[in-house]
């Protein structure tokens, strides 16, 4: 049986399923007859010579002479490192041609083009790591959901080493404070019962929040004004949560400590 999952992975390099189960089965063999191959790849008996073809072509696999005729796989290594650098090229000859078009008509949109609506917690995840991943300034967060994964943790982290202030409200548990002040984080205990958000650098917000029906939904939003008055209500309550009415650690439970944090497995949740 060939690793469904490797399969997968190999179609990713732009190989069809037959191509791909065609590679992984020389793989596995070494080298192998087309019958040998078809048996183990489980791929038709009309289209076998044709896939040999086309992955000898893109520099797959190779031919041994003789009668039956064999074939081996090349190296993963320098066929994967081959397609690795075609595909870091690419990306990177796109970003520089496409980032200055992006730039352009973002700094055009009108008010209703600088708010979007984020469905899922993936989504929702990405946008809230890239955010982080380019504060320059300052990361003001409000609730606990924010820091439910290890690589916002990471990205916490990262942003504080670049000298990026961070400041945080929630009810926070004793793993969540802990990562605080591992990371050098600034936090009070807040109490709070409504939709979570974090900004970064008076230029992004994203508003959390959970439907009754546990359908997972947050607003990315880039406009001035509405950022001002979201970062004006973070720093209203850090003024009022003095350090001398914080909870201490063992009263917590009051507010329910969180399970999903941090050093576990990525929740996905805002």
């Amino acid at each position: 049986m060939l690793d469904e999952r490797l399969i997968e992975n190999l179609k990713l390099m732009n190989l069809t399923e037959y191509e791909s189960r065609t590679y992984l089965a020389l793989v596995v063999k070494g080298t192998a007859t087309v019958k040998e191959i078809r048996e183990l790849a489980q791929i038709p008996y009309s289209r076998e010579y044709d896939i040999l073809e086309n992955l000898e072509q893109r520099g797959y696999v190779v031919v041994q002479p003789g009668r039956p005729r064999r074939y081996r796989a090349v190296d993963p290594r320098e066929i994967l490192s081959k397609e690795l650098k075609l595909r870091v090229k690419a990306v990177e000859e796109l970003i520089a041609k496409l980032t200055p078009l992006y730039q352009k008509h973002m700094n055009e949109v009108s008010f209703d083009e600088v708010i979007w609506m984020l469905k899922g917690r993936d989504n929702i995840h990405d946008r809230l790591i890239s955010m982080l991943e380019s504060a320059k300034k300052e990361v003001l967060i409000v609730g606990i959901k924010p820091v439910t994964s290890e690589a916002i943790a990471r990205a916490l982290e990262e942003a504080k080493r670049r000298g990026v202030s961070i400041k945080a409200l929630g009810e926070f548990g004793k793993n969540t404070t802990e990562l605080f002040e591992r990371i050098g984080v600034e936090y009070r205990m807040y109490p709070h019962d409504h939709s979570r958000f974090v900004v970064v650098d008076e230029r992004e917000l994203i508003l959390a929040s959970e439907d009754p029906a546990n359908y997972v939904f947050a607003l990315y939003n880039r406009n001035p004004g509405c950022i001002k008055l979201y970062r004006n209500y973070f720093h209203h309550i850090w003024e009022e949560t003095p350090a001398q009415d914080l909870k201490p650690q063992g009263e917590i439970h009051k507010y329910g400590e969180n399970k999903h944090l941090t050093t576990g497995k990525t929740s996905g949740r805002v």
